[in-house]
């Protein structure tokens, strides 16, 4: 017989458990969904505090979060929503599931930065980014390692670099795609790693094994295009020929013998950007040696190097007539033939081989001008000026060029045209315009900078030829606005000077004139002029402005009146 209770009905209170319970679980699992959608988060207060958490185990971590989630949730569901619609459980799950992203997304939101990495300070800086693994099993550590006792190692051979730092372990560039023909992203996260540490060259490499378990390593260097403009084919990141470890490792000779062979590269690069970055400052005296001692080298050693004898041998005519410009007599004739023969020992078919033509119209035309620097008529070789302008015509359409190398074909046709004019051996026929205006619509690129600003000076000369001196004035300050060599400067704020005496805008002028003089000083510091130059152009200047003075009377005309 059932047990009633005093009011008759039956005794309920063992169920009261379980509803219990009930509750209870429900509580349990809502703080345990709590607890996992607060993973994140707590994740984010711990990197906060400063324990940065590397990118696996953090994804590791949101993952374990994530999976104690979802059970959480799977049971709360089935306990409390078990006998609900479908749609409402589904929109259950949906807002678990926004809770969650949400969470994830503060830690993505707010996850604080990783540290900076140590800026160098000096001009010459070094950073070895790394060896990464291409085939074969590597460890990590000993990669690492091994880039931490390369860059130790070569700090202590390379003269010329300043510092040299491993940010191996601390940076993590995708080197693996050293080994593809794109490297776009690898391209864009150096140059940000370059601008972060102020580095002159980064330098990596890809290592492999065979069967046999030989290990080869194939070294990289990346170079700035903002530290060697004259030479773009040494911009980016490029391959060396590979080095064969013969032990390993393992073996401390054969980390010696490695360090010691990447370092002989590595210098000779440095050496190499050293010697343009002192040819652009004005030395082409010592550029020249210095790029003399690397061929040297080159023809000792035989062996692989990261600069191509032939772009050495290029850069070395250039220097080579540089210093023709200070000569006069037999002296300019000799350097410009040395020129010359460094122009025609590369090969044709070398990637600087088109560079080397395009250098040759060059020197041909310094030969053709003769040692006035000029174009005054009866001075000029005409039948060699005729072959230049043809040749130049054919490599600024040449599409194997490269952009820049077809702008400087452009630039230097068109002071070839207007030579030819200005010598009375052709008339104007438009070709000085054209050939300046496909300069100036080249899109921007480095080292485009002084070829536009020297087509402007051209273009300023055709138009004083022609009487327009308002457009020449126009030109010619675009010119000085754009161009950096202090020499050309003070020839272009020279002629800015007589353009503007002409138009007896004596301001102008005056300004002109000590502007030209402040460049002249700037050259003769820098070595490029000397004091007689500075006096002789100082009295021209005073001569020059007395007699437009009691030309123009008192008739002093500014640009802005005019």
């Amino acid at each position: 017989m059932p047990d009633h209770g005093p009011d008759g009905g039956s005794d309920h209170r063992p169920d009261s458990a379980p509803d219990g319970g009930h509750r209870r679980s429900l509580w349990l699992w809502a703080l345990l969904g709590l607890f996992a959608a607060c993973v994140p988060c707590a994740l984010l207060v711990v990197e906060k505090l400063g324990s940065a958490l590397p990118p696996v185990p953090l994804v590791l971590a949101v993952l374990a979060a994530l999976a104690g989630y979802v059970l959480a949730v799977q049971a709360v569901v089935g306990e409390w929503f078990g006998q609900r619609p479908r749609r409402v459980r589904f929109l259950v799950w949906s807002a678990a599931a926004v809770l969650f992203l949400g969470s994830l997304a503060l830690l993505l939101v707010f996850r604080p930065p990783p540290p900076p990495l140590t800026r160098m300070s000096g001009a010459r800086d070094l950073a070895v980014a790394g060896f990464a693994a291409e085939s074969g099993r590597q460890d990590r550590q000993v990669l690492d390692d091994v880039a931490a006792a390369f860059a130790h190692d070569m700090a202590a051979r390379i003269p010329a670099a300043t510092a040299v730092r491993s940010y191996a372990g601390e940076v993590s560039l995708p080197l693996a795609q050293l080994a593809d023909t794109r490297r776009d992203a690898l391209e864009r996260k150096t140059a940000r790693f370059a601008d972060e540490t102020n580095a002159e060259m980064v330098i990596a490499g890809l290592v492999s094994e065979d069967q046999a378990g030989q290990t080869t390593l194939r070294p990289a260097v990346y170079v700035r295009a903002d530290q060697i403009p004259d030479s773009p084919e040494l911009t980016g990141w490029f391959l060396g020929e590979p080095v064969l470890i013969a032990r390993g490792w393992e073996s401390a000779r054969a980390r010696a013998q490695l360090t010691g062979e990447l370092t002989r590269r590595i210098d000779a690069l440095t050496q190499f950007v050293d010697a343009l970055d002192t040819w652009r400052n004005g030395s082409p005296a010592h550029a020249g040696r210095i790029l003399t001692t690397l061929l040297d080298a080159e023809q000792r050693n035989h062996a692989g190097g990261f600069v191509p004898p032939d772009l050495v041998r290029l850069f070395h005519g250039h220097v080579l007539e540089d210093q023709a410009y200070g000569e006069s007599g037999p002296g300019r004739e000799r350097l410009l033939e040395e020129a010359r023969s460094e122009y025609l020992a590369i090969r044709r078919d070398s990637p600087a081989g088109r560079r080397a033509a395009l250098s040759l119209q060059g020197n041909a035309y310094r030969r053709a001008i003769g040692p006035t620097h000029s174009c005054t008529p009866g001075t000029v070789r005409a039948t060699d000026l005729a072959q230049v302008s043809k040749a130049l015509r054919l490599l600024a359409v040449d599409p194997g060029m490269t952009e820049l190398g077809r702008m400087k074909a452009n630039a230097n046709l068109a002071q070839v045209e207007q030579c030819r004019i200005t010598a009375r051996l052709v008339k104007d026929d438009g070709t000085v315009e054209r050939a300046v205006r496909a300069v100036r619509t080249t899109p921007d690129l480095t080292g485009a900078a002084d070829l536009r600003a020297f087509a402007e000076s051209v273009a300023a000369v055709n138009a004083a030829g022609r009487g327009d001196l308002a457009a020449a004035v126009d030109r010619i300050r675009a010119a000085i606005a754009h161009g950096q060599d202090p020499v050309q400067r003070a020839v272009w704020h020279g002629l800015l000077a007589s353009w503007s005496l002409e138009r007896c805008d004596l301001t102008t002028a005056r300004k002109a004139q000590q502007d030209a003089l402040t460049q002249l000083a700037a050259a003769e510091r820098a070595g490029r002029a000397d004091s007689a130059l500075v006096r002789r152009n100082e009295e021209a200047f005073a001569t020059e402005l007395r007699q437009a003075e009691e030309r123009c009377g008192q008739a002093d005309k500014t640009d802005e009146e005019r």
